[in-house]
């Protein structure tokens, strides 16, 4: 029940930092003791699943990052480590995030994964979901967290990046969760369980829409960096709990928009006030949403 987290922060030359995750006192991000010299995206994502185990009970999430502003040489650097890093830590999740989609080094990862940790559930959002689609290997993945553009990548075979999709990205002309998420299914462009992240949150499951979640609406949070990457924190440490998938991909949609509601979103605020909110969001409402009080 142990969720690893593969991923980049954006400063040059940053090093390489693994360990279990723990959010200081002044809400900064620390893997292994060592604070993480940026607040964005990855940040974000760590210090939601964080406060997920802390409130289950489950082990913090573990952590392997490096600095990284799109040259590629942290990835390369997280990638290296990777094999070394799961057969140690022996984890039940392993959750691609933030890094450049180099499609030989997903294959390459993958291929590993599949011989060394056959059970692992694998989790992608942002590069490490488009470097699993563009690879072909979207069909070895257990969840996906797609925005509303990156669905419409995640359903186009002949393409590479978003970018090449610009059409869908911001939910407009022609924009159908719907068919998009069958789609991405039928073209082997999926993971088995998609939560798709727009105003109204699709989960689907086999390219079915099996959970719409659009209460409560708090459009603030669109404005704010960081409220999609907690949504792919939360679902990775749910499911690390041990909850099902579809089920890990609700419970982290409705507490993502109540925290939103909680803190009263405004666009100045950042994403590690929604983190900070998470705490008492989760203790007044993950029975009632999950049916898991504690692990």
């Amino acid at each position: 029940m142990t969720l690893l987290v593969i991923a980049t922060y954006p400063v040059v030359d940053g090093p390489v930092l693994e360990g279990p995750v723990t959010i200081e006192p002044d809400g900064a991000i620390a893997i292994g003791g060592t604070r993480v010299p940026s607040s964005q995206g990855t940040s974000a994502m760590l210090g939601a699943a964080v406060q997920v185990a802390a409130h289950l009970g489950t082990p913090p999430p573990h952590a392997l990052v490096a600095g990284d502003i799109g040259r590629g040489d942290g990835t390369r650097a997280v990638y290296e480590r990777l094999s070394e890093a799961v057969k140690r830590i022996g984890p039940s999740v392993i959750a691609f995030h933030y890094m450049q989609p180099v499609m030989a080094l997903m294959r390459k990862a993958v291929h590993e994964l599949a011989e060394i940790a056959p059970d692992a559930l694998l989790v992608a959002d942002a590069g490490g979901m488009y470097a699993a689609k563009a690879a072909g290997l979207a069909t070895r993945f257990e969840l996906m967290t797609p925005d509303v553009g990156e669905v419409g990548f995640l359903a186009d075979p002949e393409v590479t990046h978003p970018a090449y999709v610009s059409h869908y990205l911001f939910g407009n002309d022609g924009f159908d969760p719907v068919a998009l998420a069958a789609t991405a299914h039928e073209t082997g462009g999926a993971s088995r369980v998609l939560l798709i992240k727009g105003v109204r949150d699709h989960i689907a499951e086999y390219g079915a829409i099996a959970e719409v979640v659009d209460e409560p609406c708090v459009p603030e949070l669109e404005a704010i960096g960081g409220t999609g990457d907690t949504v792919a924190g939360l679902a990775s440490a749910f499911l690390a709990a041990g909850f099902p998938t579809v089920d890990a991909a609700r419970c982290a949609s409705l507490a993502n928009r109540e925290a939103g509601r909680a803190m009263g979103a405004t666009p100045a605020m950042h994403a590690s006030d929604l983190v900070a909110a998470l705490p008492g969001v989760l203790a007044d409402n993950l029975c009632r949403w999950g049916g898991a009080c504690v692990v």
